[in-house]
C-alpha cells in the first residue's frame, strides 16, 4: 500500500489533521478503519512494542524497518516521531533520508540530549537540551534529506517545560527553558526549513493564551502534540486548535487500548479456562477471526502465477 494523500496534500486542502501514536501494522490499520487521515509512529510505543526499554534507544535499523513496514501496510500518510535524529547533523541527514525512502510523509527532529533514555519526561529531559545552533543545524540537515520527495520536516522543540500533569510534566524545574526560548527555537526551525512546527508541553487545561501567542509568533503549520483531557474535559477541542491556528494533533491510544483488550480476554479465558469468551466475540463487523488485512490480491496474484507455471509446463512437454 502507499499513501493515499501525503501530508503536505492535506495540509494544503486545509483538512485538519488528527495522527493518533500507533506502533505496529495492526495498530496503523486500525487507525485506518476508525477513519483518521493520518497516523504517527509513536518512539515510546514502538520501542516499548519492539524491545520493552526506554524510547530512544531502539537502533536506527529497527526504526528504519518499522517505518517501512508500517507505511506499507496503510494508506494513510505516516508521521515518524524522529526523536533527535541522531543528534548531529550527518546523522539526521542519512536517518531522514533513509526514513523518507521508507515511506514517511513527515518525520519530527527534536531538541533533546537524553540520548534515548527518554523512559518518562522528568529523567529523560533532566539530561537537558542540545544548545539551539546545533539543532537547528540538525533540522536544515532534515530538511535537505527529504528534498525531491513527499516528506515534511518538523521542527520540534522540549525546552518549554510544563505540560499536562497526567503526562508527569515537567514544570518549575531547573532544566526547562520556558516559552521564550521555546518559540525562539521554533522561529530559528523555520528559518532552517522546517515547514511545521511542534512545541511540546502545550498540552495542558488552560493552554490556549499559549497556543494563540505560538502561532501569532512562529511562521508555518503548528502541530498541537499529544492531546489530553483533564478532569473528564477536553483540555482543547479540535475545532478551538484550528481557531488558534494549528493545524495537526496527536494522541496516545493505541498501546492503552490494545493492552486493555488483551488484558480483558486472557484474563476471561485464564478465569473460565477456556475460549468461549473471546472467540464469541465478534466486535464490530470484523468477524469471527480478526483480520486485520484482507488477503485478496496476494491470493490472486498468487493464482496468476500458479497458472503461469502449469503453462509452462504444459508448453515444455
Amino acid at each position: 500500500m502507499s499513501a493515499k494523500k501525503s501530508i503536505r496534500q492535506l495540509l494544503e486542502a486545509k483538512e485538519f489533521i488528527w495522527a493518533p501514536c500507533i506502533y505496529d501494522c495492526v495498530s496503523a490499520r486500525v487507525v485506518e478503519k476508525c477513519g483518521y487521515n493520518a497516523c504517527l509512529i509513536s518512539s515510546c510505543e514502538l520501542e516499548f512494542a519492539m524491545n520493552g526499554i526506554p524510547a530512544g534507544l531502539y537502533n536506527w535499523e529497527e526504526y528504519i524497518w518499522a517505518t517501512e513496514r508500517i507505511a506499507g501496510s496503510t494508506t494513510l500518510p505516516v508521521i515518524v516521531d524522529g526523536e533527535n535524529g541522531g543528534g548531529t547533523p550527518l546523522a539526521v541527514y542519512r536517518n531522514c533520508k533513509r526514513l523518507a525512502e521508507a515511506g514517511a510523509m513527515a518525520i519530527s527532529i527534536e531538541d533533546t540530549l537524553s540520548g534515548g533514555v527518554a523512559v518518562d519526561y522528568f529523567y529523560g529531559h533532566g539530561r537537558g537540551y542540545m544548545d539551539r545552533e546545533l539543532w537547528a543545524a540538525n533540522v536544515h540537515a532534515a530538511v535537505d534529506a527529504v528534498k525531491g520527495t513527499d516528506c515534511m520536516i518538523i521542527a520540534r522543540t522540549d525546552c518549554k517545560g510544563g505540560g499536562a500533569a497526567q503526562t508527569g510534566a515537567i514544570a518549575d524545574n531547573p532544566f526547562c527553558l520556558g516559552l521564550e526560548e521555546a518559540i525562539l527555537r521554533a522561529k530559528m526551525g523555520v528559518e532552517a526549513g522546517a515547514e511545521i512546527t511542534m512545541i511540546q508541553n502545550i498540552c495542558h487545561a488552560g493552554c490556549e493564551e499559549e497556543c494563540r501567542r505560538i502561532a501569532r509568533e512562529v511562521p508555518g503549520y503548528h502541530f498541537y502534540p499529544d492531546v489530553h483531557a483533564t478532569n473528564g474535559v477536553p483540555d482543547a477541542t479540535l475545532e478551538q486548535m484550528e481557531e488558534w491556528g494549528f493545524q495537526l494533533v496527536s494522541n496516545h491510544a493505541a498501546m492503552k487500548g490494545a493492552t486493555k483488550g488483551m488484558m480483558e480476554y486472557f484474563s476471561e479465558n485464564f478465569k473460565n479456562k477456556n475460549t468461549v469468551y473471546t472467540e464469541n466475540d465478534e466486535f464490530y463487523d470484523m468477524g469471527h477471526i480478526f483480520t486485520p488485512f484482507k488477503m485478496e490480491d496476494w491470493i490472486e496474484r498468487d493464482k496468476k502465477y500458479i497458472a503461469y507455471e502449469a503453462e509452462l509446463r504444459e508448453k515444455n512437454k
